[in-house]
């Protein structure tokens, strides 16, 4: 019996909201809406202390290969692949067994990785897997191919088959918390109810950092939800290191730069899209905001290739300074300038050595996060939280328009949000039956019932 249209595929996957889970929140039927050769599922995890795609990978292999196939047929491609790391061992096993039992051999294959960061960043990934270079200010598509992260791909696969929206998702706690886990919960659940379900803190003040101890950011409060993208709550001592250079003020981040900085370029040396040809200088960009130089227009353009990556200040910088952090200030500047993004350009590797691999192990230490480097398995989430705050942009592009009114019972899996009209987004569903008790430009809050 023949499978689905494409045109059938990328419907269902818009109608059910599936973005990128891995952290960039990308509309998936945009994404797929592609002609390319190959299809890279994402299952590096670099991210230190997460764990949610090699379990995920693990407990659900038959459904990563679902969505790897469906998306296959969404961009045309002959090949798919799965990069993870070697020492994801159970999931390793899982996909191969699956890949046999499916007769997928020829078709789809794995391609097992270092332990290094950032492996998971997709410019990386492209590069070690398929030992292409993605173009300055270009994508995937360009060198013929798509990334998908396995979360995504297990989404992509329900949406299809069962034409079931995004409404949970698996988020691993870690950190200073007393029982570390991983929990699927609703969408909009609070994020204090997966502390509570990793048994609560074991210091008495704490920060949240949301997506990881190298681009993620600090939580609002205890009470902000969980979205789509939400895979890692790290619950830190609130004079960690991690919290503290994410409260620095922005103003001191400058002097900072112009009173230490060494012109070292050990910046540079580490940066990942420098190394793969990029004309990305962070030592650059720090030596001419440190001297007040704005001649070098190449330099500050350049920042617009960051991807935050966070090597540079973590690993790079000896001086504890923060070149991803001036980057990312700089491209709020240019574009409030109106400087724009320059345009794809073709150009390539370098000619002198593979990349450096920095070891996940060696980054955890340099982050203080040893300690907190501890099993984190799968267990049912117990609490039922009384509100779900879903909120309406969980996605790049425009915030979803809300469909529902105060009052409306809605039931689990019932649009919330549909995309504005000829404009970039996604859907946004309940996360559990109950009753809309408010509604506003960000959210909309359902009381469970």
């Amino acid at each position: 019996m023949a499978g689905p249209s494409r045109d059938d595929i990328l419907s269902r996957i818009r109608a059910a909201g599936v973005v990128g889970s891995g952290g960039g929140g990308f509309p998936t039927h945009v994404k797929y809406d592609v002609r390319v050769d190959v299809v890279v599922a994402n299952g590096a995890e670099c991210v230190p202390l997460a764990r949610v795609d090699q379990q995920e990978m693990a407990e659900h292999p038959d459904e990563v290969l679902r969505g790897l196939e469906l998306a296959m047929a969404a961009t045309g491609a002959s090949r798919g692949i799965v990069g993870l790391k070697a020492k994801y061992h159970a999931a390793e096993e899982a996909l191969t067994k699956a890949i046999r039992r499916e007769k997928l051999e020829g078709r789809v294959s794995l391609f097992l990785l270092e332990n290094f960061y950032p492996a998971g960043d997709e410019f990386v990934l492209v590069r070690e897997v398929l030992g292409k270079v993605i173009p300055e200010f270009g994508l995937p598509p360009d060198i013929g191919a798509v990334v998908s992260n396995v979360t995504t791909l297990i989404d992509v696969a329900a949406a299809v088959d069962q034409q079931r929206p995004v409404t949970s998702r698996l988020v691993t706690v870690a950190g200073a918390v007393k029982s570390p886990g991983s929990f699927r919960v609703p969408v909009g659940t609070p994020i204090s109810a997966l502390v509570e379900a990793a048994g609560g803190t074991t210091e008495k003040s704490v920060r949240l950092v949301l997506g990881g101890p190298m681009m993620g950011s600090l939580a609002p409060d205890a009470e902000a939800p969980v979205i789509k993208t939400t895979s890692l709550v790290l619950v830190l001592p609130s004079r960690h290191p991690v919290v503290q250079r994410r409260l620095r003020d922005a103003r001191r981040q400058i002097h900072l730069t112009r009173a230490a900085c060494l012109k070292c370029m050990m910046c540079t040396d580490v940066c990942p899209r420098n190394l793969l040809g990029h004309r990305l200088y962070p030592d650059r960009l720090m030596r001419n905001l440190a001297a007040g130089v704005t001649e070098d227009l190449a330099a500050f353009t350049g920042a617009y290739l960051c991807s935050e990556c966070g090597l540079c200040a973590v690993y790079g910088c000896i001086q504890n300074l923060d070149p991803a952090w001036v980057n990312r200030e700089m491209k709020q500047r240019l574009t409030a300038a109106g400087v724009a993004r320059p345009s794809r350009t073709a150009k390539g590797e370098r000619v002198f050595g593979p990349l450096r691999r920095v070891p996940t192990t060696r980054l955890v230490a340099r982050l203080g996060l040893t300690p907190y480097d501890r099993p984190a398995p799968i267990r049912p989430f117990e609490g039922r939280p009384a509100r779900l705050v879903v909120p309406l942009k969980q996605h790049t592009g425009a915030p979803a328009q809300a469909v529902v009114k105060v009052g409306t019972n809605v039931r689990e899996g019932e649009l919330l949000g549909e995309i504005p009209q000829e404009q970039l987004g996604a859907r946004v569903h309940a996360g559990a039956a109950g009753v809309v008790v408010a509604i506003d430009e960000r959210a909309v809050t359902i009381e469970v019932g």
